[in-house]
C-alpha cells in the first residue's frame, strides 16, 4: 500500500473542517497520483492539479487516467500550452502553473474549479508563488468555499502552514528503501566521465534494474550518453540509452519512461526529479548539478549557470530509485559536501526577471508588488527593475498604474517585451509575420547545434537578422512536415519547429481576442522597428569589424555569438543577453544572440526621448590629438561621432593635461634640469618658510602643465616643447634669483675647483670632490645662507668614494690619517698632505 493512503481519513477530515491543507510526503509515497483520486471519490469535485513542468503534467495525467481505468481526456485530462486533452466530462484536470494563472486571469473567481492542488511546491517557481498568494487572497474574499492543497516531498511545512493558517499532514516513509552511496571524484574530471565510471562499476556488480543518471543539461546528457556507449561497449549486456529533458519530442520522452525489453539507462535533467515515475528504475547516479536561470536586475542579464543542487533536491533525486522496488543512489560527491549544500532551493522569485509576474498581478487588481501577500517577498531592486521595464514599454503610467495598453499586453500569453512587439506590429500592419518572430524569439531555438553554415548568413536582399534566417528555416520545416530525421538533415529541430508554429497560432488567436488586427505581413524593416520599441535596452554596436566584441548601453564587455548573421552589422538588437559558462575555458562570457541588424537612424525615429546630442571635446587615440565632435548618444551608447573643425581650447588643454598626468603622454624635455629645479625650490620652501615659495605640489605642477600645453591640441605640438622656462616661470623673477643664489647647481671650493650639487627628494643635497681638492677646506661647505650642509662624497684618486660625510672636520681628524696611509701606498705620485 502506498504510504500516502494511510493518511486518507486525516486529509479528508482537515478539508471538511477547513479549506486549506499543507501535505508533505517523501518521493514515491504516491501523493501526486493518489490525492486527486481521493478527493474525486470523496467529493466528486472539479479538481485542478498544478504541475511545474509540461512533461510531468502530461505523464501524471496519463498515469492517473490509467489507474482509474478512464480514457485520457474524459474523467482525467490535462492542459499545457501546446497540448490539451480535456472535455466537458473532465473532473480532474492537470495543468501547468503558468497556464493556470492565465485561466485565473480570465476567470478571476475560478468558477471552473472546486479544489486546487498545488503540487511540487518545493520547486518554488515564480508561478507557484504567485498562485499561492492569489488563491489565499481569493479564499479570503469571494471564494471561501474553494479548497486548496499544497503538496511537496521536501517542504518547510511549518512556515507554509503559518502563512496559510492551516493544518499540516506529514506522511512518513518511502514505498521502498534506497541505499545512499557517496563516490567523490576529482574536480578536474567532467561530470559525464564521473557518471560513466560510476555506471561501469554499478553494472559490473550485477545489480538488477534500470539506471537513471542526473545531468545538469542537454549538453551534458549528450556527452554522457556518447561516453557511456563507448565505455560500456565491451559489456555483453545490451543497453538502451535514453535521454530525457523538457524540450524532447513527446514520443522520445515516452520512450525514456516506458519499460522496454533491454536494460535501460536514462540520462535526464531535473525534469525527472519530481512527479513522474520511470518504469524499472532501481538505481540513480546523481551528478548533484543543475543548470539554473538567474537574472541580474541591475544589468538586465539572464545567466544560465551550472550550480550544485540543494539537499532537498538530492533527496528528491534519490527517491526516484525507490519508486517500484528497493534501490541505490550513487552521489558523485562526498558526505561532507552533502552537509555543506543549502538545505532547500532558493525561491525562483529571488533570481529571475519579474516583469511578466508584475504585469499579471497588476492586471488582476494588485496595486503594487509590495501589496501582494508573498511567502517570500522579491528583492526591492528586482521589483523596481520590473516596474521600470513596464513603464518603458508604456504598460504603466508615471503613477505606476496600468494603462489601456498595459491591460492589452497582459492578455497576451508571453513576456511583456514580446507582447509590446506584437501590439506595435498590429499598429504597423505586420502582425502575420510578427507572431512567427515572437514564437521564434520566445521558444527554444529551432536550429540544431552546431549551427549549419547556411544559417549564418542573411538571405540576399534581407538585413543581417537571425530571426529572418529562422523564419525561412521554419518554412523549410513546414515543407518537410516537421519530420524529425528530414529536418535534422537540414540542421533543424523538427519538434521545435512544430512547437514554434503552434506558438505562433496561439499568439495570433490571443491577439485577435485582445482586439489586435492580425492582417498584414509588412516589411522586415517594419518588424525590426517593432523589435526596437520592445527591446529598447538591447541595442549593441560593433566597434571593430575584426572582432565580435560589442558596445552595449549600461553593459561591460559583451560578445556577439560567432554564429549570428548580424556579425557583419554595425548596429543590431540582441534579443538574448546571457552569461554562459564556457565548457572549456572555465569562465563566464556575456554573449549576445538572436541578433538583428538595424539602421542607427531608427534610434532617433523610434526612441527620440532616449537621444542626447552634444558637442564634445574628445581624445583621438589613433591621431594622438584632441578633437571637437558632435556626439549622438542612445542612453549612454555613442552611435554617431562626427569631428568638427573648431576645437574648444580650454577643453583641449584639460584633456592633454589629464593624459600627461596619467602617464599616457610624455613630455620629452621634462628632463633632469626640470626635476633639479623643482627639488631646489622644494628645499628652499622647507628651509625658508617665511619666504612663501611654492612647493610644486600636484596642483601647482598641473598649473605648469596647463601653461605648457596652452594653445595646443596635438601631442606633436607639445612633445618636444622646452619645459624648464614654464616650470621656472611659476616663480616670480625675484624668487627665481633667490633659488639660483640659495640653491645653486655648483659650489666653488677654496682650491678653485667647482663641484656639481645634486638635489634629492629623500636626502640632503650632495657634492662630489677628490681629496686633493678639499685640502684647504676644513669645514663642510653649505648652501642656503648656511642653513643646509652639503653631503660630501669624498673620492680617492681612482674616483671611488672613500667617505660620505656632512662633517668634514671630523673626517680630517679621525678618518683621513688611515685613508692617507692606504691611498698613499697605492698612489704615491699624488699629492698627500
Amino acid at each position: 500500500m502506498l504510504p500516502i493512503l494511510k493518511h486518507r481519513r486525516e486529509i479528508l477530515a482537515h478539508l471538511t473542517t477547513g479549506n486549506r491543507l499543507v501535505l508533505t510526503a517523501p518521493t514515491g509515497s504516491g501523493k501526486t497520483t493518489q490525492i486527486p483520486q481521493i478527493l474525486h471519490r470523496e467529493r466528486n469535485a472539479r479538481i485542478a492539479v498544478l504541475q511545474p513542468r509540461r512533461l510531468a503534467t502530461r505523464l501524471v495525467a496519463q498515469r492517473v487516467a490509467q489507474e482509474m481505468g478512464a480514457e485520457l481526456g474524459g474523467l482525467v485530462g490535462y492542459q499545457t500550452r501546446h497540448d490539451s486533452k480535456v472535455s466537458a466530462n473532465t473532473r480532474i484536470r492537470f495543468l501547468t502553473e503558468g497556464l493556470f494563472l492565465r485561466l485565473l486571469q480570465s476567470d478571476p473567481k475560478l468558477d471552473e474549479f472546486d479544489i486546487v492542488v498545488l503540487d511540487e511546491f518545493h520547486e518554488r517557481s515564480v508561478d507557484a508563488d504567485v498562485t499561492l498568494g492569489l488563491i489565499r487572497r481569493l479564499q479570503e474574499t469571494s471564494r471561501p468555499d474553494l479548497l486548496f492543497v499544497v503538496m511537496s516531498a521536501t517542504l518547510d511545512s511549518e512556515r507554509l502552514a503559518t502563512y496559510l493558517q492551516c493544518p499540516t499532514v506529514t506522511a512518513i516513509g518511502r514505498l521502498h528503501p534506497v541505499d545512499i552511496r557517496y563516490r567523490p571524484a576529482s574536480a578536474e574530471q567532467p561530470p559525464w566521465d564521473q557518471a560513466c565510471d560510476a555506471l561501469y562499476d554499478l553494472l559490473n556488480k550485477g545489480l538488477d534494474g534500470d539506471v537513471l543518471v542526473f545531468m545538469p543539461g542537454a549538453y551534458e546528457i549528450r556527452r554522457t550518453i556518447a561516453a557511456a556507449q563507448e565505455r560500456l561497449a565491451r559489456l555483453a549486456e545490451p543497453l538502451d540509452f535514453r535521454p530525457l529533458y523538457g524540450s524532447l519530442p513527446p514520443r522520445e520522452q515516452d520512450a525514456a519512461i516506458a519499460a522496454g525489453p533491454r536494460r535501460k539507462i536514462v540520462v535526464a535533467t531535473n525534469v525527472a526529479e519530481t512527479s513522474i515515475t520511470i518504469e524499472g528504475i532501481r538505481h540513480v547516479i546523481d551528478s548533484g548539478l543543475a543548470r539554473v536561470h538567474r537574472h541580474d536586475p541591475r544589468r538586465g542579464i539572464d545567466a544560465l549557470l551550472m550550480e550544485s543542487i540543494s539537499q532537498a533536491s538530492t533527496e528528491q533525486r534519490a527517491g526516484r530509485a525507490g519508486r517500484t522496488a528497493p534501490g541505490t543512489c550513487t552521489r558523485l560527491w562526498s558526505s561532507q559536501e552533502q552537509q555543506a549544500r543549502p538545505e532547500r532551493n532558493a525561491p525562483e522569485i529571488q533570481r529571475v526577471d519579474l516583469a511578466d509576474a508584475a504585469l499579471q498581478l497588476l492586471s488582476m487588481g494588485i496595486e503594487t508588488l509590495d501589496d501582494f501577500p508573498w511567502l517570500d517577498a522579491p528583492d526591492t531592486q528586482a521589483n523596481e527593475r520590473a516596474t521600470t521595464l513596464l513603464t518603458n514599454l508604456s504598460a504603466l503610467n508615471e503613477q505606476g498604474r496600468l494603462t489601456d495598453l498595459g491591460h492589452q499586453l497582459a492578455r497576451l500569453p508571453t513576456h511583456p517585451r514580446l507582447a509590446r512587439f506584437l501590439s506595435e506590429a498590429a499598429r504597423r500592419h505586420c502582425l502575420d509575420r510578427a507572431v512567427i518572430w515572437a514564437a521564434l524569439a520566445g521558444e527554444r531555438d529551432i536550429l540544431l547545434y552546431p549551427v549549419q553554415e547556411r544559417y549564418t548568413h542573411a538571405p540576399e536582399g534581407e538585413p543581417a537578422c537571425d530571426l529572418v534566417i529562422r523564419e525561412q528555416a521554419l518554412r523549410r520545416a513546414r515543407d518537410l512536415d516537421y519530420a524529425p530525421h528530414a529536418c535534422a538533415r537540414q540542421g533543424l529541430n523538427g519538434h521545435a519547429c512544430r512547437q514554434a508554429d503552434q506558438t505562433a497560432r496561439l499568439y495570433r488567436d490571443a491577439c485577435r481576442r485582445a482586439g489586435l488586427n492580425a492582417k498584414g505581413r509588412g516589411s522586415t524593416d517594419d518588424l525590426l522597428k517593432c523589435l526596437l520599441l520592445a527591446y529598447f535596452d538591447r541595442v549593441a554596436l560593433r566597434r571593430n569589424p575584426d572582432t565580435l566584441l560589442c558596445a552595449m548601453a549600461g553593459q561591460r564587455r559583451v560578445e556577439l555569438d560567432r554564429k549570428s548573421a548580424a556579425r557583419q552589422a554595425t548596429a543590431f538588437i540582441a534579443l538574448e543577453i546571457r552569461e554562459l559558462e564556457a565548457h572549456r575555458e572555465n569562465n563566464v562570457r556575456t554573449t549576445l544572440s538572436l541578433a538583428n541588424a538595424i539602421d542607427v537612424d531608427w534610434l532617433e525615429e523610434i526612441h527620440p526621448e532616449r537621444i542626447t546630442i552634444d558637442s564634445e571635446t574628445t581624445w583621438n587615440a589613433e591621431n594622438r590629438a584632441v578633437e571637437q565632435a558632435e556626439v549622438h548618444r542612445y542612453d549612454d551608447l555613442v552611435y554617431h561621432h562626427q569631428p568638427t573643425s573648431d576645437v574648444n581650447a580650454s577643453a583641449a588643454e584639460q584633456i592633454l593635461v589629464s593624459r600627461i598626468v596619467a602617464g599616457q603622454l610624455r613630455l620629452e624635455k621634462w628632463n633632469s634640469d626640470v626635476e633639479q629645479w623643482i627639488l631646489r625650490t622644494r628645499l628652499l620652501h622647507r628651509l625658508f618658510p617665511e619666504r612663501g615659495l611654492i612647493a610644486y605640489d600636484d596642483d601647482e605642477i598641473q598649473v605648469v602643465y596647463h601653461e605648457i600645453v596652452a594653445g595646443a591640441y596635438r601631442y606633436s605640438q607639445i612633445r618636444n616643447r622646452d619645459c624648464l622656462p614654464y616650470v621656472q616661470n611659476a616663480l616670480s623673477w625675484r624668487d627665481q634669483q633667490f633659488v639660483e643664489q640659495m640653491a645653486p647647481l655648483h659650489h666653488r671650493l677654496a682650491s678653485g675647483a667647482r663641484i656639481t650639487i645634486e638635489y634629492s627628494a629623500d636626502g640632503p643635497p650632495r657634492g662630489r670632490a677628490k681629496i686633493q681638492q678639499l685640502y684647504d677646506l676644513r669645514q663642510t661647505p653649505s648652501i642656503a645662507g648656511g642653513r643646509q650642509k652639503l653631503l660630501l662624497e669624498i673620492l680617492g684618486p681612482n674616483f671611488r668614494p672613500v667617505q660620505i660625510t656632512d662633517d668634514l672636520a671630523s673626517f680630517w681628524e679621525r678618518t683621513y690619517p688611515e685613508v692617507k696611509k692606504e691611498l698613499k701606498r697605492r698612489y704615491p705620485k699624488h699629492e698627500w698632505r
